[in-house]
Parts: structure tokens; C-alpha cells; sequence
């Protein structure tokens, strides 16, 4: 290779689009040649091959790294630590006494007062659980 056929590379090269052939032979041509070495020594590292296919698993890894996705949760242990929070068991209770009262308006009377009677010592015992976790 001549300087003028170099030259004519030097784009390609430093652009990353050369051809391995051709890249080799410029690089040792920079190599040998004192004009064209003193061309191309600022750019230093540039000179390195670029068409270098990554890892097989390399794409995904950057994509699940930069996309922003969520990493997926399984239900239970989303479930196991909503249920594990302090306020669960008076949420629980109401709920329970919202479903009682609705089911109320449509038995007996009898059946309405011992479910308020169970549902009374279920708000009773999330109370304290309550007044328990509280400093």
C-alpha cells in the first residue's frame, strides 16, 4: 500500500467502516511509513478495529439495563408484604365490618346481632394489635 491508497482509507478507518483486509493493511502501512505514522499518531487508539461483534447475551443485558422495565415480582411476595404491614389488620377489620353491615341488610335480625357481636371483638382485637405497633 502507497500513502495515496492510505489516504484514501484514513476516512473509512477512522470511521470504523473499513474492511479487516483493508484495516491490516493500513495499520501496517502507518506502521512503516514515517509521514503517514506522523498522520495518524494524534489518533492513537482510533486505529483499533470497531466491527467487533459483542457477547451473545450483550444486547439484551444493556436493553433490560437501560430500558426502565421493572423487574418482575412475583404476586406472593408482593401479597406477603402488603399483608405484613402494621395497618393490615384494622383495614382488615373494616373491610370485615363493611361486608358484615352489607350482609346485615339482608338476613335476620338474630343473625344481624351475632355477627355484629363477632365482628365488634374482631374490631376490638385489630385495635389493640394497633395500639400495639404504635410507639
Amino acid at each position: 500500500m502507497n500513502c495515496r491508497e492510505f489516504e484514501d482509507r484514513l476516512e473509512a478507518l477512522l470511521d470504523g467502516t473499513i474492511a479487516e483486509g483493508d484495516h491490516a493493511r493500513c495499520v501496517h502501512h502507518a506502521v512503516s511509513c514515517a509521514n503517514c505514522l506522523d498522520l495518524v499518531e494524534p489518533m492513537g487508539p482510533m486505529l483499533a478495529p470497531r466491527a467487533v461483534q459483542p457477547p451473545s447475551g450483550f444486547r439484551r443485558s444493556v436493553l433490560r439495563a437501560t430500558s426502565g422495565a421493572a423487574a418482575r415480582v412475583r404476586w406472593a411476595a408482593t401479597w406477603r408484604e402488603w399483608v405484613m404491614r402494621p395497618r393490615f389488620a384494622s383495614e382488615a377489620a373494616y373491610v370485615g365490618v363493611v361486608v358484615l353491615c352489607l350482609a346485615g341488610a339482608t338476613l335476620d335480625r338474630g343473625t344481624v346481632k351475632q355477627i355484629c357481636s363477632e365482628a365488634g371483638i374482631l374490631l376490638d382485637r385489630a385495635t389493640s394489635l394497633l395500639e400495639k405497633e404504635t410507639p
